[in-house]
């Protein structure tokens, strides 16, 4: 049985409709050297370093991070698609305030629990494949969802395996108050 690396990473997952629309983006490049299926696209909000062993002492630790969350529901908007180097993801066309902010309080916690990944910073993006290639950038219909709420990924690497440890909602509390 081959040994596989770990690692932990806050996401958004785009709801079925969104979903389904970004995997007919990714469809429509018509390159297929490692795609990202519809069953793991996610927005990184906050990633771990790998780990050679099970995660379990961390992954409480963040577990706790992400019961310490404060944020409203997040709109995401995805409007371009553009290529590195190495992937192609998509990407918003403009800066969305709750967005940046939800990352910040999650890379925040990160660090201060010592589980930030060295040289991590947040830049919304759905990752749509992995390859070799010129970088590019194309505008694209607007694909977007409002995020409810937030997960918890553990990535068994090499096996194309995300579980899900935890997940919390994104709650207006402005207002709760009961004014």
């Amino acid at each position: 049985m081959p040994i596989h690396g770990h690692r932990l990473f806050y996401a958004l997952r785009p709801v079925p409709l969104a979903r389904n629309l970004i995997g007919v983006q990714r469809d429509r490049l018509g390159l297929a050297d490692a795609l990202v299926e519809n069953d793991r696209l996610h927005m990184t909000l906050g990633i771990t370093e790998d780990f050679g062993h099970r995660p379990y002492a961390e992954a409480r630790e963040l577990i706790a991070i992400g019961e310490q969350v404060a944020a409203a529901p997040v709109p995401v908007l995805l409007d371009r698609i553009s290529a590195g180097g190495d992937s192609i993801a998509l990407r918003p066309g403009r800066s969305i305030a709750a967005l940046a902010e939800l990352g910040r309080q999650l890379q925040r916690g990160l660090a201060a629990a010592a589980l930030l990944r060295r040289g991590w910073d947040f830049h919304p993006h759905v990752t749509l494949l992995y390859r070799k290639g010129r970088p590019f950038t194309q505008r694209i219909a607007p694909i977007g969802w409002d995020a409810t709420d937030f997960v918890l990924i553990h990535s068994i690497l090499g096996a194309h395996r995300h579980i899900e440890l935890g997940r919390w909602p994104l709650i207006d509390r402005q207002g709760s108050f009961g004014f």
